[in-house]
């Protein structure tokens, strides 16, 4: 499938779309919160021209990358867009470790599996907020520098290679939906406020406080999906200082 970048959000495929908002952060202190607000959209940029400080940036053979600059310990969330017509299968890692059931992504990390059932529906699921840490309750994604310990892929995997986000979207079998769209009902939304005024590059996402967010199952089942031909994005997460160098 297609993969570019359209009004600051990664599209893949015709149906399928993934921006990246600023957001709150949440204090992590063992109390649960809601879903905070989305600050607007980070920005993203073509990581091609920099392959030596972005592993497979501008090689055909691997995933298109981009990135993202975050400020070290900023947050943020993942809003998705799609057709309730056409919905996708969606897999979502962070540093190699899949974001809804802790596991670390190996040859086969990128194949859908319904037990436990390890991605999500698009646009059932119309936002990613944290990695899953029980029923209905997730933990903030939280920018962390690599190379301290501080990512959830040190916490899951003992070493910090990767970082990143990398998002793996699956079509539906053909026949399955529909090819044209019926009348849709209106998407839902999140409430919207108002912008305010460490080493290394490159940065990852560790887990922060924990909010109240339901991971939807699958209404279509495992069968619904085409795992013939996946379309893959891998965002980098740069340090905003290092980024305007």
């Amino acid at each position: 499938m297609e993969v570019f970048v359209d009004a600051d959000a990664v599209r893949v495929g015709p149906h399928f779309a993934a921006a990246f908002q600023r957001t709150l952060r949440i204090p992590d202190d063992g109390r649960t919160y809601p879903l905070p607000p989305g600050l607007g959209r980070f920005p993203i940029f073509d990581a091609s021209p920099f392959p030596d400080a972005f592993p497979g940036a501008g090689d055909p053979s691997s995933p298109r990358a981009f990135l993202i600059p975050m400020y070290q310990r900023e947050a943020l969330w993942i809003g998705f867009r799609g057709a309730a017509w056409h919905p996708n299968a969606v897999l979502v890692s962070m540093g190699g470790v899949n974001v809804v059931t802790g596991a670390v992504d190996g040859p086969a990390g990128r194949i859908l599996k319904d037990s436990p059932q390890n991605y999500l529906v698009t646009p059932l699921q119309p936002w990613l907020d944290g990695f899953k840490t029980g029923d209905g309750a997730v933990r903030q994604f939280v920018a962390m520098p690599l190379g301290l310990g501080y990512s959830i892929e040190a916490a899951v995997t003992g070493k910090e290679r990767q970082g990143g986000i990398r998002i793996t979207v699956f079509e539906p079998r053909p026949g399955r939906f529909p090819d044209t769209p019926p009348p849709e009902p209106p998407a839902g939304k999140r409430p919207m406020a108002a912008m305010g005024g460490g080493e290394s590059p490159r940065m990852g996402l560790g887990a922060g406080g924990v909010m109240r967010q339901r991971i939807h199952p699958d209404p279509h089942g495992l069968d619904a999906w085409d795992p013939g031909n996946p379309g893959e994005a891998c965002i980098h997460i740069v340090n905003s200082a290092r980024f305007r160098e």
